[in-house]
């Protein structure tokens, strides 16, 4: 059982286990400055942002951290946005090298990040809801 994101058949965005996304997101959230929690989760903890980062100023980013990791949608116009803010953050992704599992098999972080980029460019592009499933 895993997780998969995509537009379309044939157009994903990202496929591997819950805790492949589990760590990229961690990685995401870092490349921030913020801070995402290791399994077991504090109930009172979940993730925090870097300064400079809010819901607001980064709606996309916002959208892909609270996101559920097994059903639902991003909007294209959020895709968009996310594809424009996480793109931002390469340089520190690509220091987060390899992850392990799904992560290393998809050839390490950075590469991960830009095939969910190029799925959210993809969604935004054909109008198309990002879907998780």
């Amino acid at each position: 059982m895993g997780l998969d994101v995509y537009i379309y058949e044939g157009a994903e965005a990202f496929r591997g286990a819950y805790s492949a996304f589990d760590r990229f997101r961690k990685v995401v959230v870092e490349a921030t400055g913020g801070t995402w929690p290791d399994f077991p989760r504090d109930d009172d903890f979940w993730w925090h942002f870097g300064h400079g980062y809010t819901n607001e100023t980064h709606p996309g980013l916002y959208e892909f951290l609270c996101h559920s990791d097994c059903d639902g949608y991003i909007s294209p116009k959020i895709a968009g946005q996310l594809a424009d803010e996480m793109e931002a953050l390469l340089p520190e992704i690509d220091k987060a090298g390899n992850g392990g599992g799904h992560i290393d098999r998809d050839g390490g972080y950075g590469t991960v990040a830009r095939k969910f980029i190029a799925g959210c460019r993809a969604s935004k592009k054909h109008r198309q809801r990002l879907r998780f499933r």
